[in-house]
């Protein structure tokens, strides 16, 4: 099976590692897999890693937005065709981090007729598209096409957006790789990896940490979670917030928490390789985004056995049920955010039986098992679909 997998990506985040890890799969199933995207500054660890598990990358610069013009639309589309005609997949996924990219790849697709699974990561309210683009997404969609989302609430937003009907679009959820590690809870080697992390990081045992790994942008909600450090810093001094990311507002953030006087309660750790030692190592998981499509790092840190503190934005009450797995406060309101802290703090027994339901809701509704099952279940009917009609398939004809 030769499988395509086509990202409009310019830099590296949660769709490009979810690109990764279905490259993966398909490479252990024996399938000969091609990537495709923007060669960039950005894309560099990005290609290496792809190559590095054995998966073939091409260059296609097809980075667009909704501002795109109808020429460079055009363009990319000849650029995809001409890539399709030379790879001659059997199946190509195209993996969007948002409603209004790739637009000309799909069309391309849709042109050759290419089996292809649409996958939209990101949605972050209703587009409003023309009557002449609706149309043409329709027509591609109709075309050996099947679009899949990964939260009810992008699926509701998705069909919106499009005007189709919800049965048309499937939901298939982020899932995490359970780790042998993850199922063992050895204490003595856990005490010992927390007390590495609290030196590397200057601090003491007495320390409580509550981690957030997210970019440094504007999305991820750090300003409101500035803004209830001076009143936990007061009523709890041993709490040390733990930033794990980089990002354009790096700067802006840094001198917020100078502004309040705080710099000694948060530190900012830049880029890590070693994220799951952080998990082991921290007490809290706080996430203050104020919108996602269904975040890895949320579900990482579940798995883990981390409390957690997050908003309830977008798909996160798909995944989090305040006060069963976690707690959830109002997204975007600080003074409910610095509730739910106070409360997680003064409770460590309750947010310690929340933490471990968070870990067994992991294990049996959002398994990375789970999450291949279903992709590659949809990939290998839209291929089986495609060959009994192979007349409608030119690119794998004389062409």
């Amino acid at each position: 099976m030769k499988f395509l997998i086509i990202l409009p990506s310019t830099q590296r985040g949660g769709v490009e590692e979810y690109s990764l890890r279905i490259a993966s799969s398909a490479i252990k199933k024996g399938w000969d897999v091609h990537v495709a995207f923007p060669n960039t500054e950005g894309t560099t660890s990005l290609i290496q890693d792809f190559t590095s598990k054995g998966v073939q990358y091409h260059s296609l610069e097809i980075a667009d937005s909704g501002n795109t013009t109808l020429i460079q639309h055009l363009v990319n589309l000849s650029k995809t065709i001409f890539l399709l005609l030379h790879i001659k997949p059997n199946v190509v996924q195209i993996v969007l981090p948002g409603i209004d990219t790739c637009f000309g790849s799909i069309l391309a697709c849709g042109f050759l007729r290419v089996p292809t699974l649409v996958r939209f990561g990101l949605v972050v309210n209703r587009y409003s598209f023309s009557a002449k683009k609706l149309k043409a997404y329709t027509w591609a969609r109709s075309r050996n096409q099947q679009w899949i989302t990964v939260s009810e609430n992008n699926r509701s937003l998705v069909c919106e957006s499009f005007q189709i009907e919800r049965e048309q679009v499937l939901c298939i959820y982020n899932g995490f790789s359970l780790k042998p590690d993850l199922y063992t809870n050895n204490q003595e080697e856990n005490v010992s990896l927390r007390y590495q992390i609290l030196e590397e990081l200057g601090l003491s045992t007495t320390n409580k940490l509550l981690l957030t790994v997210a970019r440094l942008h504007e999305q991820k909600g750090y300003i409101f979670l500035i803004h209830t450090i001076p009143y936990i810093a007061k009523e709890f001094p041993e709490v040390r917030f733990v930033w794990v990311g980089e990002g354009e507002q790096k700067e802006y953030l840094l001198s917020k928490v100078q502004e309040y006087g705080v710099e000694d309660k948060v530190l900012f750790l830049g880029y890590r390789s070693d994220i799951p030692n952080l998990l082991k190592s921290a007490d809290f998981f706080v996430f203050p985004t104020l919108y996602e499509g269904h975040p890895n790092a949320l579900l990482e840190a579940m798995a883990y056995g981390l409390q957690i503190i997050t908003s309830d934005a977008s798909s996160i009450p798909e995944t989090i049920k305040h006060k069963v797995h976690g707690l959830l406060f109002r997204t975007g309101d600080s003074c409910n955010l610095l509730e739910n802290i106070r409360w997680a703090l003064k409770h460590p027994k309750e947010m310690k039986e929340m933490s471990h339901n968070a870990k067994l809701h992991i294990i049996n509704d959002f398994s990375e098992d789970k999450m291949m099952k279903e992709t590659f279940k949809i990939l290998h009917k839209l291929s089986e679909r495609a060959q009994k009609k192979n007349h409608d398939y030119p690119i794998n004809s004389s062409l």
